[in-house]
């Protein structure tokens, strides 16, 4: 198996646990197409628009169907139970490509929290919630590729080492993110990628 120098994206001394919307791709071990299916109905196969509105250069895509495979629906259930297991934490836009995730997630600042009783009867304050957004991943990642060996009795790991994420900056770039988000079934329907 060759050995890929990945180039380091990491924004050098910045916190990714402070507040801050991030952008993530994750994509599964050798590309494999474990987790979701894409389908087009073939009798609404892209066509240029007639719309002037539109433009009648523009391609208009039918809305492909992504149908989750049985691990697609066990990851699923650990994709949302990261924002149900850290509540400074909000699981935005998202898509379950057949090899890869996209999603963006969303990192609030957390509250310290004062428990009126603690186990002592007295005040109690903590931080809760106070994860990075790399600790996030590497959670999500260990659960999902322990179902991963228990379902296929396979000894390897369900992802690739690292994923892609990047801090977003502007209104402009989450939309543009969001945008991807949304046509990237779309997108790979039209590169044939069935």
């Amino acid at each position: 198996m060759p050995f890929y120098n990945r180039k380091n994206h990491r924004l050098k001394n910045y916190d990714y646990g402070k507040y801050g919307y991030y952008y993530v791709t994750i994509c599964t071990n050798h590309r494999a197409r474990l987790l979701s299916t894409i389908t087009l109905d073939e009798q609404s196969q892209p066509s240029l628009s007639t719309n002037p509105i539109v433009g009648s250069d523009a391609l208009v895509a039918p809305k492909p169907s992504v149908t989750l495979t049985p691990l697609g629906e066990k990851v699923l259930e650990s994709w949302y139970k990261i924002e149900t297991l850290n509540e400074n934490v909000l699981i935005q836009k998202f898509v379950f490509m057949p090899d890869h995730i996209h999603g963006i997630i969303l990192i609030k600042n957390p509250d310290v929290i004062t428990n009126p009783k603690g186990d002592y009867d007295f005040q109690v304050q903590e931080r809760r919630g106070r994860r990075s957004l790399q600790g996030l991943i590497k959670d999500f990642k260990s659960v999902t590729t322990r179902q991963y060996k228990a379902m296929f009795q396979v000894n390897e790991s369900l992802w690739q080492d690292s994923f892609f994420d990047e801090v977003i900056r502007s209104q402009e770039k989450y939309h543009e993110i969001w945008n991807y988000i949304e046509h990237n079934p779309v997108r790979w329907v039209m590169k044939g990628k069935r």
